[in-house]
């Protein structure tokens, strides 16, 4: 039997008084690679935000603003998912001189990534697109069962966007990404969402999404 990675039931989500979520049922079983759609707005932020709340213990989040300690390279930012693992010495050692191990595990994502001449490059001295895969590489880094990206790539063209779903999806169990580019939803997700005015407006397998779909998204009216 498939086992759950998110089952929610009736939920609601305010904003003062801004209903951003409308009861809200949905289920997504362990394994799926998901898309949520939507216009700004939709509620899509929102959804990823409440999932990571409801799997911190196993998930990986990369939310737009990345979270990135500017005045770090890229090496500690992506070494900061481990800090929960290892021991308060042995990550003041990693955070004054590198281990190798470290070095060559962090090295090794950032390849994939196209990414490894920046290891020890400050964050702050990266591209939007450099900075979106130095997130990515600490996502990987954490290797937790589930991620939860918005917007992952969408600062990436479309052969590094590619290139970076390939390893996320091949990364983790389950991955559920909002995404603003249609095409690359349905070509690299079994699913997608598609949310409008914090509801679910589609939910389908990827292939099977309609032009009428899209308009319904957004465009149409409902």
């Amino acid at each position: 039997m498939t086992k759950m990675a998110f089952n929610l039931v009736n939920e609601s989500i305010y904003y003062d008084s801004f209903k951003a979520i409308d009861s809200l049922t949905l289920n997504i079983q362990k394994g799926e690679k998901v898309a949520l759609l939507g216009k700004s707005g939709s509620g899509k932020s929102t959804l990823l935000k409440r999932m990571f709340e409801l799997q911190k213990d196993s998930s990986s989040y990369i939310p737009q603003e990345l979270g990135l300690v500017n005045n770090l390279s890229v090496f500690h930012n992506v070494y900061i998912s481990k800090l929960d693992t290892n021991s308060f010495f042995y990550n003041i050692r990693n955070f004054i001189y590198p281990c190798k191990t470290q070095v060559s595990g962090i090295s090794n994502i950032l390849k994939e990534l196209l990414l490894e001449d920046k290891l020890f490059t400050k964050s702050l001295n990266l591209s939007g697109g450099q900075r979106q895969r130095v997130a990515i590489a600490r996502a990987m880094y954490g290797q937790n069962e589930i991620l939860l990206a918005d917007e992952p790539v969408s600062a990436l063209d479309e052969f590094l966007s590619k290139r970076v779903i390939e390893k996320l999806n091949s990364s983790f169990e389950t991955v559920v990404c909002t995404m603003h580019n249609v095409d690359l939803a349905i070509e690299n997700f079994d699913r997608v969402i598609g949310l409008k005015d914090g509801e679910v407006l589609v939910d389908k397998a990827s292939s099977a999404l309609t032009s009428e779909d899209r308009n319904r998204l957004y465009y149409a009216t409902k």
